[in-house]
């Protein structure tokens, strides 16, 4: 008896592994017949036939998954017809079913357009489930970040070389180009957005750089929880080393907040957008505002519009630009610090509440910030208000000279000051700014925003403890403090190899443009590398004058600029063992 039930079970085990690679067999096909439908020109005979098997998938899918939780439930040892490992099979089966049940009865539903966003949404779900549970050795948290970002890109490049994404041929090169520039939140452009690309285009790019803002990783673990009930102790470090997490063990509830606050700043950010130009109420107004609420909140800095702000219907709409601006703000803060920013408000709301209808004593806590989160938010601060004081005296009888008022000049200021860290809009012809706003602009782009957010640079964390090091050292002290707390000696040498690096990829980047392009001034060509690194998206007007050799550059700038040299490193080599011995100390002459 005993060994019959076994037999059963390594049958249901391997039924259950069969029907999975079936799954993802007729999901792959329908998304690939959904690619060739959308995107490339045929006879009507063939578009009827592709739609007929298109309509059957749903159907295929409904009966394969019935039977797999059919098996697993009945076939398992757990009693009960619920359980976490195979929500996911069930759910998916009961969205089928209602699918094909209502279908004829509603427009939405019985549309071609409706069937192909429901395959091509069910492909990405499997495929976000399939990656969060990789297990190879291989894989440590580095390395799987940085090929993420790789197979996001190589995606996307695929997307837009289809024909009905853009008008006109599109070379390969453009295409990884503008696909490296979307996934990395970059947002330099060879092309004009707003002529180049269709509808579906625009959507391909929305999707790239809403993904690739977040982070693949944050995606497929957060399917994995929510569908599987968990994800393995392996993917826990992974994305908590990732994230910077110090308990796994709260991972999810983090990922929910990431999510959650992504989605409702941009949200609200689109809702404010929408509101600020005054358009009609219809799907393209629509599309206009929710694209720029993310492409400002996840710093990728691309526009539809031709001259993207700098068009005279916008540069001069003022509530937009500080809407823009927010938006830029939120998205570079970093996520550890919106965590720590959202705790310390529960806390303060916790004991207001039971103080009004409790009469509790208020309990103080000690330190409702980490240091980290206190350290990005004055750094923040100072570079906002140093950068806006800065373009506002550079610039005013300048490219600021159209803008009359006091408050449009300052509106221009902020904004410009925001801009270089992160985002690359521009509202200001960025041909015609001085000698000193391109020097300040370069360090703010060096400088970037803050860990784990959408934003590129070095980090503010970075440069701000390169210089508190220089402060403590001038001063003769052995240790880096602030707010009352020592910063650790690996912090300071991490700081000083990001710090090397970055001027190393950047120099590197300039050379070789320089040769590739010898006919683009030094300051031009620098100005490019340091836009591409910094994930910033800026540009003195050269990129759609580059060539394809110096397009493959400003490639690699940007992909390393998202990822992270040291990342890359940290993920390769392999790590040395700790030692029991230490040789003898001896000094180096430096000054």
């Amino acid at each position: 008896m005993i060994r019959i039930k076994e037999k059963f079970f390594i049958l249901k085990d391997s039924l259950a592994r069969k029907m999975d690679k079936s799954i993802f067999v007729v999901m792959l096909l329908g998304f690939l017949l959904v690619l060739y439908q959308i995107s490339f020109p045929k006879e009507e005979i063939i578009k009827d036939w592709i739609n007929d098997a298109l309509r059957q998938i749903p159907r295929i899918l409904m009966s394969i998954y019935l039977f797999k939780w059919f098996i697993t439930v009945f076939l398992s040892e757990k009693k009960g017809i619920f359980h976490k490992e195979h929500n996911l099979e069930f759910i998916l089966f009961i969205l089928l079913l209602l699918f094909n049940f209502f279908k004829k009865e509603s427009q939405l539903l019985s549309s071609d357009y409706f069937l192909y966003l429901l395959i091509t949404s069910l492909f990405f779900l499997r495929f976000m489930e399939f990656s969060s549970q990789i297990k190879t050795s291989l894989m440590n948290p580095a390395v799987l970040f940085a090929i993420s970002f790789l197979v996001l890109i190589f995606w996307g490049t695929a997307m837009l070389l289809m024909p009905h994404a853009t008008y006109g041929k599109f070379k390969f090169v453009d295409a990884a180009f503008m696909a490296t520039s979307a996934v990395c939140v970059t947002g330099l452009s060879t092309v004009d957005l707003a002529t180049k690309f269709t509808d579906l285009g625009a959507e391909i790019l929305f999707v790239l750089f809403q993904i690739g803002g977040l982070g693949l990783m944050t995606f497929t673990n957060f399917f994995a929880v929510l569908f599987r009930g968990g994800m393995s102790l392996r993917n826990q470090l992974m994305l908590s080393n990732i994230v910077e997490l110090d308990e796994p063990g709260s991972l999810f509830s983090v990922l929910k907040r990431i999510l959650f606050y992504a989605f409702f700043v941009e949200l609200a950010g689109a809702v404010c957008i929408y509101l600020a130009i005054g358009g009609e109420n219809n799907a393209k107004t629509w599309f206009f505002s929710i694209f720029h609420s993310v492409a400002a909140f996840c710093g990728a800095g691309f526009s539809i519009i031709h001259d993207g702000l700098h068009n005279a219907n916008y540069r001069f709409n003022y509530p937009l630009l500080w809407i823009i601006s927010l938006l830029v703000i939120f998205g570079g803060m970093g996520f550890p610090v919106v965590n720590d920013l959202y705790n310390a408000i529960k806390h303060f709301a916790k004991g207001i509440v039971r103080y009004v209808f409790f009469r509790e004593r208020f309990q103080y806590q000690a330190r409702l910030l980490t240091v980290h989160s206190a350290l990005v938010l004055c750094a923040t601060a100072v570079l906002l208000v140093l950068g806006t004081l800065a373009f506002y005296f550079l610039e005013g009888n300048h490219t600021l000279a159209e803008h009359k008022s006091w408050g449009g000049k300052f509106t221009l200021s902020f904004f410009g000051s925001v801009v270089p860290r992160s985002a690359g809009f521009n509202a200001v012809n960025m041909g015609a700014i001085t000698q000193g706003t391109i020097l300040i602009y370069l360090l703010l782009m060096w400088i970037g925003g803050a860990p784990n957010s959408t934003a590129g640079g070095i980090k503010v964390t970075t440069f701000s403890l390169a210089l508190l090091n220089v402060v403590s050292l001038a001063k003769g002290r052995e240790r880096v403090e602030i707010f009352n707390r020592e910063i650790t000696r690996s912090s300071i040498q991490r700081s000083y190899v990001v710090i090397f690096l970055s001027f190393l990829i950047m120099g590197i980047g300039v050379f070789l443009v320089s040769i590739f392009d010898p006919h683009v001034s030094l300051q031009r060509v620098a100005f490019e590398c340091f836009s591409a690194y910094g994930t910033v998206g800026l540009s003195l007007n050269l990129t759609p004058q580059l060539s394809d050799n110096s397009k493959w550059v400003i490639i690699v700038l940007m992909y390393l600029g998202r990822v992270g040299l040291f990342t890359i490193l940290f993920g390769l080599f392999s790590k040395d063992r700790s030692v029991n011995y230490k040789y003898p100390k001896e000094s180096v002459q430096v000054l």
